[in-house]
């Protein structure tokens, strides 16, 4: 008999371990003791499994997010890796869907396709504008990625222009903070948020790009995938197309000089890249909804980046 239960840190992990290698691939994020542990660390995020004779079937993420609805912060249940072995996909997929969306609060489910994104619209989910982007380059230096630390980080970073941090150096927290409160997200609850999004030393690494007003913002991360590194955007804060335009230009020389050959332009904000910047949409489009039980007014929600699972890549210095 599978049993779903929550996970617990102290006799799961293993076992969780061994699933995560073999449904996410050797080496991802969703395997690691520090992800894991970072994400235990919030108490506002649960990992919940289907299990049987102590071996894992299937699992969802979440945690509670601030989201702007109407300029008011909301705490919304931020759905993620959301995983079925794929022996058991028609005994347990959707028993997990099910649990995983019959929340409380509205459920964010970001970058949704093929059956899951049907899915989801099925259950009658309200859809809102995200966007899916991709750019190839070719970096100045191919192979600097896989010698990165944080001193050549350092060097590159001061070498552009416009404000350009990361949350692994401390002395950026200042300037940070200043970047997040350009976002509106002012009350205590979203600042514990923030600290352990941001803050936390398991915490993905994070990239923030700004202007000197802190009227334009860029937040990105790094990843690998197959060997081959990436930069993915997902958050932006855009009130002059110029300035974002340039500041992308920016990120793009960041990349090249670390040697990373594609960029990824994947943002739950309703901010297209600019026109003629290089970007391409992806293949096959995700979608982005917001499913709630009670709730069915969601215009004027702004859901950014930083409240969705995308950009927790772990990647780490040397």
């Amino acid at each position: 008999m599978i049993l779903y239960r929550k996970y617990n840190h102290l006799t799961d992990f293993n076992a969780y371990k061994k699933f995560a290698e073999m449904n996410w691939g050797k080496g991802c994020h969703q395997s690691k003791l520090s992800f894991i542990s970072w994400l235990d660390s919030n108490p506002n995020h649960s990992i919940n499994l289907a299990i049987k004779n102590n071996q894992v079937y299937g699992c969802f993420h979440g945690f509670k997010a601030p989201v702007l609805h109407k300029n008011e912060v909301r705490f919304f249940y931020s759905l993620h890796d959301l995983m079925v072995d794929k022996e058991k996909i028609s005994q347990l997929g959707l028993k997990l869907m099910q649990d995983s969306i019959l929340q409380d609060s509205p459920v964010i489910l970001s970058g949704a396709v093929g059956r899951i994104s049907r899915a989801y619209k099925r259950l009658g989910s309200f859809q809102f504008n995200s966007h899916w982007y991709r750019k190839f380059i070719f970096p100045k230096s191919p192979l600097r990625f896989f010698f990165r630390n944080q001193k050549i980080v350092n060097d590159i970073q001061n070498s552009m222009n416009f404000i350009f941090i990361n949350n692994k150096d401390k002395e950026s927290s200042s300037e940070i903070i200043k970047i997040i409160n350009a976002y509106k997200y002012n009350d205590e609850k979203s600042m514990e948020f923030f600290k352990w999004r941001f803050f936390h030393q398991n915490s993905p690494l994070t990239f923030f790009v700004s202007d000197k007003e802190y009227r334009n913002v860029i937040i990105f991360s790094l990843g690998l995938k197959k060997f081959v590194p990436f930069l993915r955007i997902f958050s932006i804060k855009n009130t002059n197309q110029n300035s974002i335009k340039n500041m992308l230009k920016s990120v793009e020389k960041f990349a090249s000089k670390l040697g990373i050959p594609v960029i990824l332009y994947a943002v739950t904000e309703d901010i297209p890249p600019p026109d003629a910047s290089g970007f391409k949409p992806y293949k096959e489009m995700p979608k982005s909804y917001v499913f709630s039980k009670k709730d069915k007014d969601f215009q004027e929600l702004i859901i950014n980046g930083f409240s969705t699972d995308i950009g927790f890549n772990n990647i780490l210095f040397k």
